[in-house]
């Protein structure tokens, strides 16, 4: 996969006026690569210049886009000299087409049917979430943010970077990256706040737009007051909201 433009560039000369169509195969594209602690940051640089054939002036229209992880569109940002967008720039992920295994869509069915029997087993009996192993837990939640409309990249377990799921959305063609921690819990060991700390400290390393702690307990009264004075930047969900998503 990569990322390239959506559409074609539409600006207008700041002399003269004339609004000119740019080919998005057009401009120049050059990548570059910054290792970070999720792993490689690749950052794309569209870059293009044309003459006003009116006026003579000249129009150069810049398009920055970052891929991090690997598969989301993290930030993007554009400029326009000698004019303007009529029609802000949006960058897309392009997914290369590839031979499909039919053994891997065996076990992509048998993992989300595991996954969902998991779910059901949970919405029949509560309690149930506590047999899940952590693992099992992460996917579960992965399953419920995913069915609420966001795109979920699972984490490795071990150096996980200091959260289990990547969760990435589109609104108004912004993307916004969510870091979500995952907590098994017994029904009365509360998740403290060290954690919230913890994964702020991450969120702002990482730049995420938002993190998410989502346990199958219930959160202590520290850990409430500080997500409630960073609630722009950080959100809790216990067992009973989880429960709620699920249903």
């Amino acid at each position: 996969m990569e990322l390239e433009l959506a559409h074609d560039l539409v600006v207008k000369c700041d002399s003269c006026g004339k609004i000119h169509v740019i080919d998005k195969d057009f401009l120049d594209v050059e990548t570059f690569s910054h290792e970070r602690e999720m792993g490689a940051e690749i950052e794309y640089n569209f870059d293009g210049e044309i003459q006003c054939d009116d006026c003579g002036n000249y129009l150069r229209c810049i398009i920055r886009a970052f891929e991090y992880p690997v598969g989301a569109l993290n930030y993007d940002d554009y400029e326009c000299h000698g004019g303007k967008f009529l029609q802000s720039p949006e960058v897309a992920v392009h997914y290369f087409e590839f031979d499909y295994n039919y053994a891997d869509e065996e076990n992509i069915y048998f993992e989300l049917a595991r996954v969902r029997f998991n779910m059901d087993r949970v919405l029949r009996n509560n309690d149930a979430i506590y047999d899940l192993s952590p693992r099992d837990f992460e996917e579960l939640v992965a399953q419920v943010f995913e069915d609420n409309g966001y795109n979920v990249k699972l984490t490795p377990v071990t150096r996980d970077g200091g959260c289990d799921i990547i969760a990435t959305y589109k609104v108004g063609g912004l993307s916004f990256m969510v870091l979500i921690e995952c907590k098994k819990y017994g029904r009365k060991n509360k998740v403290g706040v060290s954690l919230v700390r913890s994964l702020l400290g991450v969120q702002t390393d990482q730049k995420a737009n938002k993190s998410v702690i989502v346990t199958s307990s219930t959160f202590t009264k520290d850990a409430k007051a500080l997500a409630e004075r960073h609630s722009n930047l950080v959100e809790l969900i216990d067992i009973d909201t989880l429960l709620r998503m699920m249903q």
